[in-house]
């Protein structure tokens, strides 16, 4: 699986490998960690950029990119909440869209950036479209409501369009900005002492004054909850050849929301989403391109890919202060999906806090924040207590004798559970079953041809190796 954006060279760089001390450092070099690495030194700071693995690899490469506001109903469901908060959000989106155009056009970038209108469309009673269009009329948007049968030559009966939306090429559009700052790849952090502000990896320590996480989900467990606090979705994306123009970004309001995009000659189309670890049905990537192909010219599935998002219980990101007790470290996570606009309002919100710069979002967006979603967060607490401690203690009924060719699951190995894949030549691949994060119990996902954690979302290749955080460690082999 490959996405469709710029293929990434490996790194040359052999990492840190001394104990050094430097003034900010932000760990994670995806979009959100990179533009804020470069804002922050745009703005005369010293600023570090440490990633485990290579820039902009893990899921800024799994992107489907759209620069976007529209996210179902979410404006409705937060201004029953807080209006005001409602149309801070707005704005602070509509902003992140304004802020990727000047970027664009400052630097020369040439990363096939394109104003489109978006569109969330319905198949069902449109009420609550209705709704969505009326909360963001309210905020002054440039918001249209279409009665239509059909769209995308879908059955619908009505949509609602947001003028001024975007898409672009994320990895060009990265690096095509000015690197004013310094960077370690095949840094992976495996800890960090809040008190004294030290990260740990395997070759060395770095000491900050300031310290900014921006890894998806969050590295460490206990100072902040996030591992209480939200959960990993899992969605999948294709690319298909020959492409119309839709001439537009556009999204279904159902729960595992379909959206599509251009991408010059490609079609983009995403979505079926489920939490991860509770993949609900396979060939994703076929009923991808079925869904797709009739806006093309006979294209063909030319890419395939996956990613993940951290979902939060309230629909806003957590953008602040790590914890209450720790002034001088920060986080960035909770995207629930498009963070291409999150992570552009991440890096301004951070860069003025660091500054001492007043910043209208910072309580919108603080992880100290009251959140709402009490029985969303009761339901979350208790899919971890279920993987954590009650499946790892009920038997299985299966051995590894019976795994097909390309098959895994959690099975009996040499009668110990053990999470075995086997591969198309036969051999097998033998893992322990529990996740190295905090230890839930895994689940194969057969799509991907990876072991993903149910709990919190971390994600293993067959023979145990990372792929996205939050663990810090890979699982332990079986020979």
């Amino acid at each position: 699986m490959e996405s469709i954006w710029v293929k990434l060279e490996e790194s040359k760089s052999e990492g840190l490998s001394r104990d050094i001390e430097r003034d900010i450092v932000v760990v994670g070099g995806g979009i959100a960690g990179y533009l804020t690495a470069y804002r922050l030194a745009e703005s005369g700071q010293n600023v570090t950029l440490i990633e485990a693995k290579t820039l902009f690899s893990g899921v800024t490469h799994s992107t489907t990119a759209h620069i976007e506001t529209l996210l179902g109903y979410t404006f409705t469901s937060i201004k029953k909440r807080s209006e005001k908060a409602a149309e801070l959000y707005f704005r602070s989106q509509m902003e992140a869209i304004d802020e990727y155009e000047n970027l664009v056009r400052k630097y020369k970038i040439d990363c096939d950036f394109k104003r489109l209108d978006g569109y969330i469309y319905t198949s069902n009673e449109n009420e609550k479209l209705k709704e969505e269009y009326n909360t963001l009329k309210d905020f002054g948007a440039d918001v249209e409501y279409i009665e239509t049968q059909s769209m995308l030559g879908f059955n619908t009966t009505a949509a609602l369009k947001l003028s001024n939306q975007a898409i672009f090429e994320p990895i060009k559009f990265l690096q095509g900005l000015p690197c004013n700052f310094e960077v370690f790849e095949n840094t992976k952090v495996i800890d960090v002492d809040f008190n004294d502000h030290i990260l740990y990896t395997k070759n060395g320590t770095i000491t900050a004054q300031k310290i900014i996480i921006a890894t998806n989900f969050p590295l460490m467990n206990f100072q902040g909850w996030y591992f209480l606090r939200m959960y990993k979705s899992h969605s999948y994306a294709v690319a298909i050849d020959k492409a119309k123009d839709i001439n537009g970004v556009y999204q279904s309001d159902a729960e595992n929301g379909i959206t599509f995009r251009n991408q010059n000659n490609y079609l983009i189309v995403g979505g079926l989403d489920h939490r991860s670890g509770r993949i609900d049905k396979t060939d994703k990537f076929e009923r991808l391109f079925e869904l797709g192909k009739h806006l093309t010219d006979g294209g063909e599935c030319v890419r395939t890919w996956a990613a993940n998002d951290c979902i939060t219980f309230d629909e806003l990101p957590y953008i602040g202060y790590y914890s209450k007790k720790s002034n001088d470290i920060f986080v960035i996570t909770g995207f629930n999906k498009l963070g291409m606009t999150k992570a552009m309002a991440a890096s301004l919100l951070i860069t003025d806090m660091i500054n001492g710069v007043d910043n209208e979002y910072e309580h919108l967006y603080s992880p100290q924040r009251p959140t709402a979603g009490f029985f969303a967060f009761i339901k979350n607490l208790g899919c971890t207590v279920k993987n954590l401690v009650i499946m790892p203690l009920l038997p299985v009924f299966r051995t590894y004798k019976s795994l097909q060719k390309g098959e895994g699951d959690i099975v009996y190995y040499k009668c110990r559970k053990r999470a075995v894949y086997r591969d198309e030549n036969g051999e097998l691949h033998t893992c322990k079953p529990r996740c190295a994060h905090l230890g839930c119990q895994l689940k194969f996902n057969n799509e991907t041809k990876t072991w993903d954690c149910p709990c919190h979302g971390s994600c293993f290749d067959v023979d145990g190796n990372i792929i996205t955080a939050p663990t810090v460690k890979n699982l332990e082999r079986i020979n």
